[in-house]
């Protein structure tokens, strides 16, 4: 673990540089545990020389903070992409550096790659610029691709000589391939996390300034049918308590923040967090859900100085809710709200989708009746007074239907219809003091549903938004493709996604059956704590079964 973004020195030669490029500044990569969890598996190996780059917004090209070196120079440049406006980012940068922004343009050096989440999401649009991708999770693994692309590079290969011979790995996808990619995953038995990502560095630079950052859980039990993390990493896996322990023992830092896609659902949340407080060890969390708050643990947080609490509300109605398989409580929640305010945090943050399918003006009529019980909620902490929570925080973002997901089918709102909502759902704030309302912009939603569902003809468009100084409605107008084909219809369940080349572990059948469950507004159970040949209700113990290369 490196502070403030130190690296060991070491010479090229004899090694094989690597560029691992972050498509955003420093502070997000710094915040990012995935591509920090690829640089530990490259830095700490003698066979290469390994530097980080970073997107300048002022200079706009890739800089590193390791050296003053090129980014072109690099015979193989790694990109991460997290989202979907990362792809705009590649395309950036490979202009910067007048690298050829199609890889068939290319004669030789360098090798582009990429990995990240987006690799076994939807790559497509940006996969034109690429000599092939990591598909799935990379631990220990990317780096034995990389191992054999040393020798080869050593030993003078040229580059397409070079993507042949490493196209059998596990989870390498080369354009323009015919078969199916199969996404690697880390799991161990009783669904633990043998490797749980944590900072590399400790950084003010950081989104989390000084935070040293690890993972707790990854993956979520819950399935809400919007989201793809519940289903891209499934099955559901939980970190070692002690592994942890050791984690953060070796680092020694001030404070630590906690990564997960549901927090609460790892059994040794509270005691870790006990833990750091006697070690006199700060802490900081990301969303939780309502119904785990116990007033004796909202009580430990505050002790603790946790000033602020961060729930996600999701539907607009719990009709909605249900539909979208969120598991949510409306009595815990206010519960949760009334503890909240009795005990003085400073800040409650709510997290809104506007624009699910099927949502209605009966909808809104159900929202309005929950601000007010809201508003009741916080008096109530303080006894009945008026005031209750500083500043409840409400954030509404529109519906972006994701890959490999139940709603992958599904239609967007157009920009006046969201406006429109933004609009009613601000009014119904403006009537209680101390809550602020605000939304996403529309048309940057937009972009990111074309950009989710796009295809290989999606990466003209983001060639043009380069060109166009990153402007998507300059490249809007001199693109021949339509936004509306892409994120307006409802798609039928027999449409062929070019993401199905991917095979992420998750049968189609069964996320067109919880898209079913969706229009009758279904629950659908947790993902069980049972072994995935147990349970055999998604596919993945067909999955799991078929390869060992899928487990450490």
């Amino acid at each position: 673990m490196f502070k403030q973004g130190s690296m060991p020195a070491r010479e090229w030669g004899g090694r094989l540089p690597v560029a691992l490029v972050f498509p955003e500044g420093e502070p997000q990569a710094l915040s990012t545990l995935g591509w920090q969890s690829v640089y530990k598996d490259l830095v700490y190996d003698d066979g290469f020389y390994v530097e980080r780059f970073f997107w300048d917004k002022e200079g706009q090209r890739a800089g590193s903070p390791d050296s003053d070196k090129k980014l072109g120079v690099f015979p193989l440049i790694c990109f991460s992409l997290n989202f979907e406006g990362d792809y705009l980012s590649l395309i950036n940068i490979l202009q910067a550096e007048k690298i050829p922004v199609r890889s068939i343009e290319k004669s030789d050096w360098p090798l582009i790659m990429a990995g990240g989440p987006l690799a076994f999401l939807n790559p497509f649009p940006v996969v034109p610029s690429l000599d092939f991708l990591f598909v799935g999770e990379s631990e220990g693994r990317f780096k034995q691709v990389a191992h054999r692309i040393r020798e080869l590079w050593l030993s003078g290969e040229a580059c397409g000589r070079v993507i042949e011979k490493i196209s059998g790995f596990p989870g390498i996808f080369i354009p323009g391939q015919k078969h199916k990619v199969k996404k690697q995953i880390s799991i161990s038995g009783n669904r633990c996390l043998p490797q749980p990502g944590y900072s590399s560095f400790i950084s003010d630079k950081s989104v989390f300034r000084g935070s040293f950052l690890v993972e707790v859980n990854r993956g979520c039990s819950y399935g809400c049918r919007f989201c793809a993390a519940g289903f891209i990493y499934r099955p559901p896996r939980q970190a070692d308590l002690g592994a942890l322990k050791k984690i953060v023992q070796a680092a020694g830092p001030g404070k630590v923040g906690l990564v997960g896609t549901a927090l609460t659902d790892w059994k040794d949340l509270e005691t870790f967090l006990a833990w750091l407080h006697d070690q006199k060890i700060k802490f900081s969390l990301s969303s939780m859900r309502a119904d785990s708050l116990e007033r004796k643990f909202l009580e430990f947080l505050r002790r603790c100085g946790i000033r602020t609490i961060t729930l996600a509300v999701e539907g607009i109605s719990q009709t909605l809710r249900t539909a979208a398989n969120k598991h949510f409580k409306e009595e815990k929640f206010f519960a949760a709200v009334e503890h909240i305010s009795g005990l003085r945090f400073n800040t409650l943050k709510l997290y809104f989708i506007l624009g699910l399918p099927g949502e209605s003006l009966n909808d809104f009529g159900e929202l309005s009746t929950f601000l007010k019980r809201l508003d009741e909620a916080r008096k109530a902490g303080r006894g009945g007074k008026s005031k209750g929570v500083d500043l409840v925080s409400i954030s509404a973002s529109m519906f972006v239907p994701k890959p490999w997901t139940p709603l992958q089918w599904a239609p967007m709102d157009s920009e006046e219809k969201f406006l429109e909502k933004t609009r009613i759902f601000k009014k119904m704030c403006s009537r209680f003091k101390g809550l602020r309302f605000r939304a996403e912009k529309p048309f940057a939603a937009r972009i990111q549903g074309l950009l989710s569902r796009g295809d290989e003809k999606v990466h003209d468009l983001l060639v043009l938004a380069s060109e166009h100084g990153s402007s998507w409605k300059k490249a809007l107008k001199d693109w021949p493709g339509q936004i509306s084909d892409y994120i307006d219809k409802e798609f039928t369940t027999d449409t062929d996604f070019v993401w199905d080349a991917i095979d992420i572990g998750v049968d189609k059948n069964y996320l067109i059956a919880e898209w079913k469950r969706y229009r009758k507004a279904l629950l659908t159970r947790p993902c069980p704590a049972l072994p995935c040949d147990r349970c055999k209700r998604c596919g993945m113990d067909d999955f799991l079964a078929a390869d060992d290369n899928t487990s450490l």
